[in-house]
Order: structure tokens, then C-alpha cells, then sequence
């Protein structure tokens, strides 16, 4: 454990470039081999007790998905690892996959029958002999949460830690600091109850568990059609709303008390344990006077989730993170705002006594690369913006000869720009949400001088090197939303704190994401292209010199003429 490094990213891939390429740098460096392991979240490895029970009264979401049930099957078979990234003719968001991962609200523990030869068991223990683990910030936070409240672990003892994209890691932080139960995750819990004691001699079970399924029917349906994420007020928990709460717990009570009375089966333990975890989210949640948390509620289509956030996570890391550790080195092209780590310091808890460096970029951006901003162009806050903003990247588009990226700060603003564009540029116009991500990309590349119109996820973590992108659009400066219920609420503790927050919280967090996205484009020392920002802001608030001094020294300009001879010239100076 003393010499153990856990190695934290913030993707998937990344992960996988960190044991696939970096890791054999450091054996060669080193002259030795280095035992490391690759952790995943738990739901990217099959678990062996539900792909039983699938495979033997497999249900579908559609028909078009049965013809990919014997791929399945197969590799489920045959794999040694679990990992659904050996999948090959696979769909990777195939539904079935919800009903037999390892995740862990649906895990029996040591309570299920095939726990000695669980595919998460055994990495676990892989990892306990390993002298480097590789995994994301979504597993590291969980890890940290869990020790906080059960004492459970997900990752093995480690005293020092590389947080790579550590500009990543307060969003992490807050989703496994806080606690969210949603109306899926009983509907599954209830469906697993009901598959697991089926029968005459169960009915008196089945019945109850009837009744709690028909209570979260009333409750769940009184908040559905809202689509948003809003402050969790006195308007949500009205009166009525508070007596379909109370028909459902007592529903739930006796769902528990019936399955108590299953004595001997380690299925019955397990789903108690996971209806207990359940209701501990959902009613700290809904509760009231929990300081230092932003209560919410969040409607995603059929789907209600209620949930409570950590308003600050800086104490939360610097108590339980690091000062365990030996060691820490946070690490990324994006931790500094004007050219300063302050902000990052105070929002993850980075102790006084860290030593700070910043290292110069190996690419020259002033020759590869040209930043516009127009001088005339309508506010954001106008309702001549939108209209204004596709017409003019449509323009663009067709001097980069498509090969573009157009990330845009609203899913509204996305649709926008998409359909004006689709006809209107003689390129294929990709939209983030029409196919998975990993599907986008590679179709993106593959074309050579398509349009990929995209939101949030592909501001950063997204690599496309080359040619094939050579214009980065972004349609406005990327403040969070003042409404969305943690920025709310964190804005007010800045308030009461004495401190102005629009200086020391938005500005900072829209500067570390606009140089995300604006990092899109130049990915290696042969990429050459364009970003454009459509937000006059940029020029003509005091706050845009702090925004432009946060960016790669590309050359700055606001003439589309300049844009225009620079693809002429084939992005050369």
C-alpha cells in the first residue's frame, strides 16, 4: 500500500491510453516491469448471476436487438475479464446490457452465489497486488465516497495518487459526494424482486411488491413532463405530494417486511441491502436542513430522479483524499485561469504546500492557428443571435470545406445550427445524439470534411488529430446556468461567504471550459485551423481580456477575410 499509485483519468480511453502506451514508456524507462491493473466503474463488466437468469428468460427492448443474442452469449462465455470493451459486432448501447452488468445497486455482495467467481471480485483482487492502478475520476470519487459512508472500497489502499484532467475532478467529486434515487432504479429493484420470488408460495410477496410498484406510479407521475433539473422547493413537496411520499414508504415497509421473512435466502439479503441504499438517497434527498447541500430534482424523459449535491467539495477532498496521501500530482492543459491556479486550489482543497509548475506547449499556436471573434455581431442575450449565428456558420463551414466541429452551449442551440446547416453546406452533418459518441467520431473521421454539431460532452476529452478537423465553432462564452440548482446554490454560499462569486466562480469555470473547447482543434505539432467564438462578450466586456489571457496564444482577429485567406493558403502562415 505505501508504494501503491492509483493513476485517475478522466475517460475511458484515456485509461486505456495510459496502459496501452504511457505505462510501456515507464517499463522501458524503468528497465523492469510494472504490475499494473486497469479498474473500470463496475457496469462496464458482466455479471455472471443476472446474465444467468437473462439467458435463460432473455427479454428484449426490441426485435431488431435479438439478432445480436448470440454474439452475446458467446462472448459471454467465453470471456475472462467481463469487460464489454472486447466486444466486437456489438452494439455499444445495447439495452440488454442494463439488465446483466456488474453495477452496483443491483450487486448481492458476498450474499450472491457466484461471488467467488465475479469478474469485479477478481479484479479487485488483481488490484490488491498491483503496484499501479489505472482508472477514471468517476471510480476514484466513488472509492472516496464509499470509505466515507460504509467503510466499503471499490479500489484497493493507495498513497499517492496522479490526478490526470484534474480539471475534471470537482464534477466527479460532487456526484459521488451527494446521493440521487430514482424512480428507474426502484422500477428495476422491484422487477429484480419479483423475478427473483416468483410462484404460489411467494404471492403474498408478489402482492406487496404490486402495491409498492402502484405507489411509485402516483408519486413518481406527479413531477414527469418537466424535463429539467430544478431546485428541490417547498412547491414540489405540497401536501399532496407529501401523502403519495408517505403511501409509498409504507408500501415499501411491507415490501421489506415480506422479504425479511424469505429466512436463508442470500437473495433476499441482497435486494434488502439494495432497497435500504435506495431509500437512504432517496430520503436524505428529500429532507430538509442538510447544510452544505443543493437539493434537486431532475425529469429525463420517463425517468425521476431526486438527488442532494455537496456545494463545495474543496474540504470534502482535502479531509478525505489528501491527507491520507503520501504524494499527489495533479496534471492538465486546463488548471490554470490567467495564468494562475488559484481557482482549481480552492474548488478540489489542494493543500498551501503543493509546489505549482506550469510547463510550455510544445505547438506553436500563433502559426498553426488563427482565433476569430467578430467585432459586429449581435449579443447573446439578442433574438437576432440565433438566426445570426447558423448564417454565419454556414459561412465558416464552407470556407473550411466542412471538416468542422460546432460546439454549441444548449441542446437548443445545437438543433439549431444543425437543421440551418443540413442543405444549406454541400457536407454531411453529424449531430451529437442522432448515433452514440464513439460512433460520431469515427464516422467523423472517416469522412474527411464532415460537420459534427455537438453540446457539453464534446467540449472536451475528444481527440481528432489531422486534417479532418480544421474549424472549431463555439456559439457562446460557456457560463454554467445561473438556475441549475448546484450553480444556484453555490453562488448563494459564495454570497453569505463575503466573496463576489461572478469573479471567483463563473468567470473562472467558463475560462477553464472555452480553452477546452478551443483545445479541440490543435492536437499535434502537424494540425493547423480556426476557432471561432460567436460571443462579442469576448471584445466588448472588461471580463474577455481575463477569457482571451486564458487561451493558447493564438493569433487574434475579428476579419473574415483573414479566416478566409488563411484556409486559401491551406491553414499556412
Amino acid at each position: 500500500m505505501d508504494r501503491r499509485v492509483v493513476v485517475s483519468t478522466g475517460t475511458k480511453a484515456l485509461q486505456e491510453q495510459l496502459a496501452g502506451k504511457d505505462l510501456p514508456l515507464c517499463e522501458k524507462l524503468l528497465g523492469r516491469p510494472i504490475r499494473a491493473v486497469t479498474v473500470k466503474g463496475r457496469a462496464n463488466y458482466l455479471c455472471l448471476h443476472y446474465w444467468r437468469q437473462f439467458k435463460a428468460q432473455p427479454l428484449f427492448s426490441s426485435p431488431g436487438e435479438t439478432r445480436h443474442f448470440k454474439a452475446l452469449s458467446d462472448w459471454a462465455e467465453k470471456t475472462g475479464t467481463g469487460d464489454k470493451a472486447e466486444w466486437r459486432g456489438i452494439p455499444e448501447g445495447l439495452p440488454a446490457w442494463r439488465e446483466i452488468n456488474a453495477r452496483g445497486d443491483r450487486c448481492l455482495g458476498s450474499h450472491c452465489p457466484l461471488y467467488n467467481e465475479c469478474f469485479v471480485v477478481l479484479l479487485r483482487r488483481q488490484a490488491e497486488a498491483a503496484e499501479v492502478v489505472v482508472t477514471n475520476h468517476h471510480l476514484l470519487f466513488a472509492d472516496l465516497a464509499l470509505k466515507n459512508r460504509w467503510d466499503a472500497a471499490a479500489l484497493p489502499e493507495y498513497a499517492h495518487l496522479v490526478l490526470d484532467e484534474a480539471h475534471e475532478a470537482e464534477e466527479s467529486a460532487t456526484s459521488f459526494f451527494g446521493t440521487s434515487a430514482s424512480k428507474h432504479m426502484l422500477n428495476e429493484w422491484l422487477n429484480d424482486a419479483g423475478r427473483a420470488f416468483r410462484g404460489d408460495r411467494h404471492s403474498s410477496l408478489a402482492g406487496t411488491l404490486q402495491d409498492a410498484s402502484q405507489a411509485a406510479v402516483f408519486f413518481f407521475g406527479r413531477f414527469e413532463g418537466r424535463e429539467r433539473r430544478d431546485s428541490l422547493t417547498a412547491e414540489f413537496l405540497d401536501a399532496d405530494a407529501q401523502r403519495l411520499h408517505e403511501r409509498l414508504a409504507t408500501r415499501l415497509d411491507g415490501a421489506a417486511l415480506a422479504l425479511e421473512s424469505e429466512k436463508g435466502s442470500e437473495e433476499a439479503l441482497g435486494l434488502l441491502e439494495r432497497l435500504e441504499a435506495w431509500r437512504e438517497a432517496f430520503d436524505f434527498a428529500l429532507e430538509p436542513g442538510h447544510d452544505g447541500f443543493a437539493r434537486w430534482i431532475e425529469v429525463r424523459g420517463k425517468n425521476v430522479i431526486f438527488g442532494s449535491s455537496p456545494i463545495d467539495v474543496g474540504p470534502l477532498l482535502r479531509d478525505h483524499l489528501f491527507s491520507r496521501l503520501n504524494g499527489a500530482l495533479l496534471t492538465s492543459a486546463t488548471l490554470t485561469v490567467g495564468g494562475r491556479f488559484d481557482y482549481l486550489r480552492g474548488r478540489l482543497g489542494v493543500p498551501p504546500r503543493a509546489e505549482e509548475m506550469r510547463v510550455p506547449s510544445p505547438f506553436d499556436y500563433g502559426g498553426q492557428g488563427l482565433f476569430y471573434v467578430p467585432s459586429c455581431f449581435p449579443d447573446p442575450s439578442s433574438e437576432d443571435f440565433q438566426e445570426a449565428l447558423c448564417t454565419s456558420v454556414a459561412e465558416m463551414v464552407c470556407l473550411s470545406r466542412g471538416r468542422a466541429f460546432v460546439l454549441c452551449t444548449s441542446v437548443r442551440s445545437m438543433k439549431a445550427v444543425a437543421e440551418a446547416l443540413d442543405g444549406r453546406v454541400p457536407y454531411a452533418v453529424l449531430m451529437q445524439g442522432d448515433e452514440p459518441k464513439g460512433v460520431l467520431l469515427e464516422r467523423f473521421r472517416l469522412a474527411g470534411n464532415a460537420v459534427l454539431v455537438a453540446t457539453a460532452s464534446f467540449w472536451q476529452g475528444v481527440d481528432v488529430q489531422g486534417e479532418a478537423l480544421s474549424l472549431v465553432v463555439l456559439d457562446k462564452i460557456p457560463f454554467a446556468v445561473p438556475s441549475d440548482p448546484i450553480t444556484q446554490a453555490r453562488i448563494e454560499h459564495l454570497r453569505k461567504t463575503g466573496e463576489e462569486p461572478f469573479q471567483t466562480y463563473q468567470l473562472p469555470a467558463a475560462a477553464i471550459l472555452l480553452q477546452q473547447g478551443a483545445g479541440r482543434l490543435i492536437r499535434s505539432a502537424k494540425d493547423r485551423g480556426v476557432v471561432a467564438c460567436f460571443d462579442v462578450r469576448l471584445r466588448r466586456r472588461s471580463y474577455g481580456k481575463t477569457l482571451l489571457a486564458s487561451l493558447p496564444p493564438f493569433r487574434l482577429t475579428d476579419s473574415i477575410e483573414d479566416v478566409e485567406e488563411f484556409f486559401a493558403d491551406g491553414g499556412e502562415e
